[in-house]
């Protein structure tokens, strides 16, 4: 179980919503996930809003928060699953956030973001927050799009560390394919030679 730390205000400079719902899944993430999904989530966001600056896109911040935070949970009890793990997660994550006083449409949005981020194609009639998750999430396992995220990289890396990730974060999805291999996480994997992909990644040259 990861330390409990207080919500941060910032990251690097990016601004971190600081709503009751916002900080309760801080407190829910740091209780719920290794310390692998919980670096990778928070990067996640960090990624996904340095992405919006470049774009120039407005998104819901409260929405790509909660939903980085949770958007691998599904990963963490993929033997109790009866779906796949993005699936599993989503529905997790919209009783969660609701019961925390999030807008049901809102906990909508990020349940969505959360199992399209494992789907090929996501555009932005999925909704900003949807391709912001997809396209943060792929920076960060297989360096998609690495130098859209130059500006805040350092900073973001000093607060919260690759560490192992690579190495956890493969054999989550194997062990996802092992048991549902229909899944998305199998054209991950197999299809898109997801081992390949991370070890040629500009992540192993940082």
């Amino acid at each position: 179980m990861n330390a409990a730390h207080p919500l941060p205000r910032a990251i690097a400079g990016i601004a971190v919503p600081q709503d009751d719902v916002s900080a309760a899944t801080w407190h829910w993430a740091q209780r719920s996930l290794p310390d692998y999904l919980l670096g990778h989530s928070v990067r996640a966001f960090c990624w996904g809003d340095a992405i919006a600056t470049v774009e120039g896109w407005t998104y819901d911040r409260q929405v790509l928060w909660t939903a980085s935070l949770m958007h691998d949970f599904g990963l963490t009890r993929i033997a109790r699953n009866t779906m796949c793990f993005e699936v599993e997660g989503a529905e997790i994550a919209r009783e969660f956030l609701e019961r925390a006083g999030m807008d049901p449409e809102a906990a909508d949005l990020a349940a969505i973001a959360i199992i399209l981020h494992m789907r090929a194609g996501v555009t932005l009639a999925d909704g900003v927050e949807s391709v912001l998750l997809d396209r943060a999430t792929g920076l960060d396992v297989r360096g998609d799009g690495f130098e859209l995220a130059d500006r805040v990289r350092p900073g973001v890396m000093a607060a919260f560390p690759r560490g192992s990730f690579d190495r956890h974060f493969l054999r989550a999805i194997e062990r996802e394919v092992a048991v549902r291999p229909g899944c998305e996480s199998s054209r991950l994997l197999i299809d898109n030679d997801l081992a390949g992909w991370m070890a040629r990644s500009p992540w192993t040259r940082v």
